[in-house]
């Protein structure tokens, strides 16, 4: 589901190169993209290449990419309550998607990955551009192919693996399988950590900058931690979290309290110690982020696309006593004596001062990474000492599930719940959890459960996307997926 972006964003004019270079309505179906202006302008000269990474950035902004898959993957999970009627918002909320109405962010997702491999083209074998400024976009082209090549195939399954410009080879892709699309992934990943910076670099691409808007080496090892966790690849994603836990650029924010939102000590606001990759609101800004606009209510959920969700009683209920986060990272307002709750990680709406950028990678999910690396190595000791790190930074006690002497389902549960009340509406953790940890079916399936409460008849098949049909209709390729 694409919503509608809080308001509409035509303060950003691209010049007509970038417009050139900026993808179109299905990946398959580019115009002529190799052209003598895309190869010959963009990548002459440092400022128009840089230009046209950081683009990409300004357009997953511009989409709304961090709401749309906090929206769509918290309503086909246990996080969200749905009040719209939008058709497509209730097949979301119900595990009812149709492939006719092109649910998820191929579309998009694939622009973007087009866009980064016209980056990684352009730069192959340039002479005109400084070797170290080649390296950091590169790298930066990589990372950003490898992250949303990742949504894909986590959303779909198996998928068109794109590594080239070329309509004529795009245009006709089969469907690679998972494992041979997260090898991919991994090797992009690698590539990035080799040619990005240690540091935070400004739009020059060398001058060290405090804002963490533009991926370094760190981002692309807190990826690939991840990567290697749903692999279960356990030694290495501990390997990549402990790297990014111990660099000296991170802590973890101790301020979870809304009143105190100052600095670089609190989780969401810009370049926080805890950010390890953020999106930056482009100027001139009309808002801070899109999460802040579509989840902060002011009265009851409407029916529209936007504030039309409420937390669901099973997240709310997933709280202990006392949880900080409970307390300062959800908010609600009463309407006729029914309070309807929201999440409040972003809490800058309606206003241009800007204190917030989109997080996508911060360092709490490298510790529950970590945490799950090592308990699936059997050192449920060093496992339980990263959870309750997390847990003390919510004003919680040590984990009563998760011990030295616990087992590993134990410990599987410890950590999917804290998982689950940590990175709430955060890009779609929580459904990628229920899969991969194959809880799915009991939270959503089980007769009573959650699936059934929403209006719906639960499908295990329907634990992945349907490819769209458009895409179907043209590519002879294509297969649909198992269910739809």
């Amino acid at each position: 589901m694409k919503h509608k972006s809080p308001y509409r964003l035509s303060i950003y004019i691209m010049p007509l190169f970038l417009l050139l270079s900026y993808g179109c309505k299905k990946f398959v179906q580019v115009a002529t993209p190799d052209t003598q202006l895309v190869t010959s302008s963009v990548y002459s000269n440092s400022a128009t290449a840089t230009s046209a990474m950081l683009a990409i950035y300004i357009s997953m902004f511009a989409n709304s990419e961090s709401y749309n898959t906090a929206t769509d993957q918290g309503l086909m999970s246990d996080e969200l309550t749905n009040y719209s009627t939008s058709l497509i918002q209730i097949q979301y909320y119900t595990n009812a998607l149709l492939a006719v109405n092109s649910p998820g962010d191929w579309k998009n997702a694939y622009s973007y990955i087009y866009r980064a491999n016209a980056v990684i083209g352009g730069l192959q074998n340039n002479g005109q551009i400084p070797a170290a400024i080649a390296q950091q976009l590169t790298g930066e082209a990589k990372f950003v192919r490898a992250f949303w090549h990742f949504y894909l195939t986590n959303m779909y399954g198996n998928i068109p693996l794109v590594t080239t410009t070329a309509y004529t080879v795009n245009e006709s892709l089969p469907r690679s399988s998972q494992s041979l699309v997260y090898a991919q992934i991994t090797q992009d990943l690698q590539d990035a950590i080799s040619l990005l910076n240690e540091n935070y670099v400004d739009a020059t691409d060398t001058a060290v900058t405090t804002q963490r808007v533009r991926p370094n080496k760190a981002t692309a090892e807190a990826l690939l931690a991840r990567v290697y966790l749903y692999r279960g690849l356990y030694d290495s994603a501990d390997l990549e979290a402990n790297n990014v836990i111990t660099n000296s650029l991170y802590d973890l924010c101790t301020n979870l309290n809304p009143v105190g939102r100052v600095g670089r000590d609190s989780v969401f606001l810009i370049n926080n110690r805890e950010a390890i990759w953020q999106i930056s609101t482009p100027l001139p800004n009309i808002y801070n982020t899109s999460d802040a606009q579509g989840f902060i209510l002011f009265g009851a959920p409407g029916s529209g696309p936007n504030g039309s969700n409420t937390l669901s009683p099973e997240l709310l209920a997933a709280f202990e006593p006392g949880d900080l986060r409970r307390s300062n990272w959800i908010d609600s307002i009463v309407e006729a004596g029914v309070p309807y709750y929201f999440p409040y990680k972003y809490q800058a709406v309606n206003t241009t001062t800007l204190t917030e950028f989109t997080m996508v990678l911060r360092l709490a999910e490298q510790y529950l990474i970590r945490a799950e690396a090592e308990a699936n190595l059997g050192d449920m000791a060093d496992a339980a000492a990263d959870l309750n790190t997390i847990r003390a930074r919510a004003g919680l006690g040590a984990s009563p599930t998760l011990t030295a002497s616990s087992s590993l389902t134990q410990a599987d549960s410890a950590i999917l719940h804290e998982r689950q009340v940590e990175l709430f509406t955060e890009w779609g953790h929580r459904w990628f959890d229920l899969i991969r940890m194959d809880s799915a079916n009991i939270v959503l399936g089980a007769p009573g459960n959650v699936c059934q409460n929403k209006g719906g008849v639960w499908n295990p098949a329907w634990q992945l996307y349907p490819i769209p049909l458009t895409e179907i209709n043209n590519d002879v390729n294509l297969t649909q997926n198992t269910g739809y």
